[in-house]
């Protein structure tokens, strides 16, 4: 058998009856062959490892990739020059957009038929599989999202697969993403289970990620339909001064997405439903009952996280930049200002809520320190409140919640943008390298799944559809969504999307599948902070890596444009 260098992890994980417990615990087996491993868990782990390294989540690369290059990121121009401004190859993280899942993916399959050849238990050969079926269909989502038609590698190259592979069409990838999430599911266990470990994937999360998949290959195929967004201009110039603009309702004409003409749209619309439909039916997972909730340390993998990447605070290797990036470290140095924050939404996604909404009543957070010591409030249309000038029983009730005084400075600038309180959610919020849980699966994913895919089947929402989409609305002290018609009820779900699920990954990857994702960005031109938001044809997809080019000669060449 032939022998590599393994670096593999042993992970383990206990739910306790009251709190959920750290799931990393490390215990090196350095440098071992894979003919020494007899334990399929540790296999699994090896896989799941790529996901806290340096290649993915560790120092910013995912979710960076996703987050910055949409119609609501906002920040320094410094920080949004390169991906965020559509300067995808500036960016030094850019190639692991490809790099990461590609590790992924040989580390699955080599993981497969390893785990095939063991003499071991079956129930954990079972449990193992199923993970690496689930990672490696994952890998392939994320690539085929970003980069379209890419090669489809069924076996490791340690396996014999020659690396010189041909691009595979879109819809070959995601007939193979399809199947190996069909695996996953027959393999993994519920997490009502006895010895389901908490943080790992599950066959509710195998069932929920099929469900994304099928949804998205349904929007992207689908010929013609409209979609209404709430964006367009972020300011304008009044003597010199910019005022911010409220969202105005734009209506796009969806175009199909390249890869997936000729698909039978409804036929997948009607999958995504089913499956979503499944995993509501199952009663795994539930909402809890306030913004606030969800993002506590003790709702980790439980309630509505179905799957999130795993951590340990200040860890070299488990360890995470998320928080630090989003929401920003306290600096014990100075006081407690506030150091980093670098990626947070604009007044456009700010004004997209009701005033009573707690996803920017208690989502954002609206006093901190920074710069010297100062005071700042966000947002700035806060500013008689602040002074005292506003009486009202209202803005006495927002000085009390908030902490607001009379000497808090704002402005429209970089540093006060809305930052989402959601990043708090660490053991430690002083230190750069965190715990932060990041959410690739929560279960309001799968109700809004559920809403837009019924819309569709229908000609129009049913109950069950707009009952969806109010549970989230009622968690978070919103109106509940009444009658419209399928094109307005479309649009409404993708703004709720845009509103429950900011900053996790997902604006992005919407805006392209409805093939709206140009004509959203270019309507704002340039937002607030003076971030670029105008795009052409070309950044439909990501640049494939030069060094890939030039190393694999059945590639074919860069993505157009690149």
């Amino acid at each position: 058998m032939k022998k590599i260098r393994i670096f593999a992890l042993l992970v383990a994980a206990s739910l306790a009856t009251t709190a959920c417990k750290d799931f990393l615990e490390e215990k090196p087996l350095d440098f071992v062959s894979p003919d020494q491993v007899t334990d399929p868990s540790v296999i699994a782990n090896g896989a799941l490892n790529t996901l806290a390294s340096g290649a993915m989540f560790r120092y910013g690369p995912f979710p960076n990739l996703w987050d910055y290059d949409s119609d609501d990121a906002t920040g320094p121009s410094w920080a949004f020059g390169d991906v965020g401004a559509g300067n995808y190859q500036a960016y030094w993280g850019i190639d692991y957009g490809w790099n990461g899942p590609y590790t992924l993916i040989h580390r699955a399959n080599f993981g497969i038929s390893q785990v095939m050849a063991m003499e071991a238990d079956e129930a954990t050969k079972k449990k193992a599989l199923g993970q690496l079926y689930f990672l490696r269909g994952w890998a392939y989502f994320l690539l085929v999202r970003a980069y379209g038609a890419v090669p489809l590698l069924e076996k490791s190259v340690a396996e014999g697969t020659d690396p010189q592979q041909p691009r595979r069409p879109v819809k070959e990838v995601y007939a193979f993403i399809i199947s190996s999430l069909k695996l996953a599911e027959e393999n993994l266990p519920s997490t009502r289970d006895a010895g389901y470990e908490p943080g790992r994937p599950s066959k509710g999360a195998a069932s929920s990620l099929l469900a994304k998949v099928y949804l998205t290959m349904a929007s992207g195929s689908l010929s013609g339909g409209q979609v209404t967004v709430l964006g367009g201009k972020a300011y304008k110039l009044v003597a010199g001064k910019k005022i911010i603009l409220e969202p105005q309702a734009l209506t796009h004409t969806k175009t199909v997405v390249a890869g997936l003409e000729g698909l039978n749209s409804a036929e997948y619309f009607k999958l995504a439903r089913d499956k979503a439909q499944e995993v509501i039916s199952s009663g795994e997972y539930q909402l809890y009952s306030s913004h606030l909730e969800v993002w506590s340390l003790g709702s980790r993998n439980r309630g509505e996280h179905i799957w999130s990447v795993q951590a340990l605070s200040n860890h070299p290797d488990f360890g995470n930049e998320i928080s630090f990036f989003r929401r920003g470290r306290l600096d014990p140095a100075k006081d407690n200002e506030i150091e980093g924050g670098w990626i947070g939404t604009s007044y456009q996604w700010n004004n997209l809520f009701e005033k009573n909404d707690q996803r920017i009543t208690d989502g954002v957070l609206h006093r901190w320190k920074m710069w010297g010591n100062n005071m700042h409030y966000y947002p700035l249309s806060d500013s008689l409140v602040v002074r005292g000038v506003d009486q009202s029983p209202e803005a006495a009730a927002k000085r009390a919640k908030y902490g607001y005084q009379p000497t808090d400075q704002s402005g429209l600038d970089d540093g006060r943008i809305a930052r989402l309180r959601k990043f708090e959610a660490v053991t430690d919020n002083k230190i750069t390298l965190g715990d932060f849980y990041f959410p690739i699966l929560r279960y309001p994913d799968v109700l809004l799944i559920f809403a837009e895919a019924a819309n569709e089947v229908n000609g129009g929402p049913t109950a069950d559809a707009i009952e969806a989409v109010n549970k989230i609305r009622r968690r978070n002290s919103a109106s509940e969504v009444g009658a419209l018609g399928q094109q307005e009820f479309r649009s409404f779900v993708l703004e709720e999307r845009r509103r429950e699920l900011a900053l996790e990954g997902d604006r992005r990857w919407d805006l392209l599948r409805w093939g709206i994702y140009l004509p959203v960005m270019n309507a704002i031109d340039i937002d607030e902070n003076n971030v670029p938001k105008r795009r052409q044809q070309k950044h439909l997809l990501y640049p494939i890596p030069i060094s890939e080019v030039n190393s694999n000669k059945a590639l074919g060449g860069n993505n157009p444009g690149w």
